[in-house]
């Protein structure tokens, strides 16, 4: 074998090598998910007295359904806040008609989530609650919800995650039962998987709960598109990585059109793919401090959207089999055909799980179309776009 051969060969082997660990992880989340059992329910205590803090960027339509499903599990002491953030319409009225605490924030020069977030812990600050619970203005909690995300952050000191999944509107196609499976594996098979494992998961947005001194202490005032991401990693790497409370569910609609999912999904992923190459510096962090969660969490995130990472297993399998022919090492080839046949058992079982779960109706040929569809979307992704707060038009919560 020529130095060249053998200089591709360690140059392949390496990238195989690096593309079977978030395959390895997401495969072995996946397996521990089939072994988690339902937890024990939480002892009848006392919950503490919570601030439930609702971030609304133009959501006249589905803000009023939100503090309705919120309100109706307060008890005294408890308050209930909505920042309307850069409001164009009449978000900030209903939400005072709706007995609603009101903040209004106008700063056209800082959008975004994270800002509205920190501008509501500021209005709490002089009288801060023991738990704050963030609910986003589009969703709606099942029963139970806010105390049992009181409890578990109060007991484990810890932020702690609702199962949040958002549902399909009636009469939508397969595109976005699709969609919703993509969703489910990621908000709810994945974080089971982990706490089955005893490890944290992440923040996913919506139905949120922190300690207040977790929460006070976090850097919030950002445009960060996937703040959620953000938060939680800033949590574990100050010691408080976020904990799964499957006693409690959030659920939003899925949007409407077909552009408005495109969008949705262009943001997310962009906003995942920047945390990506953020987080090295917090893997060898936990490395170095030997912190078993922080570094669970890190490599959860380097997870990428799973149509890239099958893609990217499928080119290089590709190139190490025209490699090999050339005379390479077989090597490269071996690790990456296991790299795609785990990853498709992986899939082929998240699926089953999430339809046991939550019962949407798609199949094989529906998941492998989405998946090749999906890869239009990294070209948009490499224009690098800008992208701000922009309200998801979901037609309404039912």
């Amino acid at each position: 074998m020529t130095l060249a051969l053998v200089l591709l060969s360690g140059l392949l082997g390496l990238a195989c090598a690096l593309l079977a660990i978030p395959a390895a992880v997401f495969a072995a989340e996946i397996a521990a998910a089939h072994r988690r059992r339902p937890p024990p329910p939480l002892p009848p205590v006392d919950r503490p007295a919570l601030a439930v803090l609702v971030p609304a960027h133009d959501e006249e339509r589905d803000v009023g359904a939100a503090l309705d499903s919120i309100r109706a599990q307060l008890r005294p002491g408890d308050r209930l806040v909505v920042v309307a953030d850069n409001c164009t319409d009449r978000t900030a009225e209903i939400a005072g008609q709706g007995g609603a605490e009101v903040v209004v924030r106008c700063d056209p020069f800082a959008c975004g989530k994270g800002y509205a977030m920190d501008a509501g812990i500021r209005h709490l600050q002089d009288a801060p609650p023991p738990i704050v619970i963030f609910v986003d203005a589009d969703c709606l909690l099942a029963e139970g919800t806010l105390d049992a995300l009181a409890r578990t952050a109060q007991e484990r000191r810890r932020p702690a995650q609702a199962v949040f999944v958002n549902h399909v509107p009636p009469g939508a196609g397969p595109a976005h039962a699709v969609a919703r499976f993509a969703y489910v594996l990621k908000n709810a098979v994945r974080p089971r998987g982990l706490a089955a494992l005893g490890l944290p998961c992440q923040l996913t947005g919506s139905g949120m709960a922190f300690p207040w001194p977790v929460i006070a202490g976090s850097r919030l005032a950002s445009g960060e598109i996937v703040e959620d991401l953000k938060l939680g990693l800033d949590c574990a790497r100050a010691g408080h990585p976020p904990v799964l409370c499957e006693a409690a569910r959030v659920t939003s609609a899925f949007p409407l059109t077909a552009r408005a999912v495109v969008d949705q999904r262009e943001r997310w992923q962009r906003g995942h793919l920047g945390q990506i190459a953020a987080v090295l510096p917090s893997l060898l962090a936990g490395l170095r401090r030997a912190d078993l969660a922080l570094v669970a969490q890190v490599l959860d995130v380097m997870v990428p959207p799973l149509t890239l990472l099958l893609a990217a297993n499928l080119a290089l399998t590709a190139v190490a089999a025209l490699a090999a022919l050339a005379g390479a090492s077989a090597v490269p080839l071996m690790l990456a055909l296991a790299t795609v046949a785990i990853l498709g058992l992986a899939l082929v079982a998240g699926w089953r799980l999430a339809r046991a779960a939550e019962g949407f109706s798609c199949g094989p040929a529906e998941v492998a179309a989405y998946l090749l569809g999906n890869l239009s979307l990294y070209r948009r992704l490499l224009a690098g776009r800008p992208l701000g707060w922009i309200r998801t038009d979901r037609g309404g919560l039912s």
